[in-house]
C-alpha cells in the first residue's frame, strides 16, 4: 500500500474516520513533538484513505486553512510547512502579553 505524509498543526491532532469504515488514522499534534517550537507533526497515512477523505471532506476546514496538509516525502512537508506558517489555524497560544498579563519580575 502506498503511504502519504500528512502534517498536522494543530496541538492535540485529529482522528480521521471514513463512512462505514472501521479504519482510523489519529494525526499526531504538536503537543506529541519532542522538538520544543515545531510548527507542524507528521503523520504516515494511507494514500487511498486519504484520497478518499479528502473527496469526501474538501470543505473541511482543517483542509481548508492547511491546519492538516499532504506531502509526500520529509522534505516536501518542511517545505509545506514553510509556506503556511503565517497562516492560522485559530488554536495557536494567546500572546504573554495578552489581556494585562505580564512576566514576574526577578528579585
Amino acid at each position: 500500500m502506498a503511504k502519504v505524509l500528512i502534517g498536522c498543526r494543530l496541538p492535540n491532532g485529529l482522528v480521521l474516520r471514513l463512512p462505514e469504515s472501521r479504519i482510523q488514522y489519529t494525526l499526531a499534534g504538536l503537543h506529541s513533538s519532542k522538538i520544543i517550537g515545531s510548527t507542524y507533526v507528521t503523520t504516515e497515512v494511507d494514500a487511498d484513505f486519504w484520497s478518499e477523505f479528502k473527496g469526501l471532506y474538501k470543505d473541511f476546514q482543517p483542509l481548508k486553512s492547511g491546519a492538516i496538509f499532504e506531502a509526500s516525502s520529509a522534505a516536501q512537508a518542511e517545505s509545506k510547512a514553510k509556506e503556511l506558517v503565517k497562516e492560522k489555524t485559530g488554536l495557536e497560544p494567546m500572546p504573554q502579553d495578552t489581556l494585562g498579563i505580564k512576566t514576574a519580575e526577578k528579585e
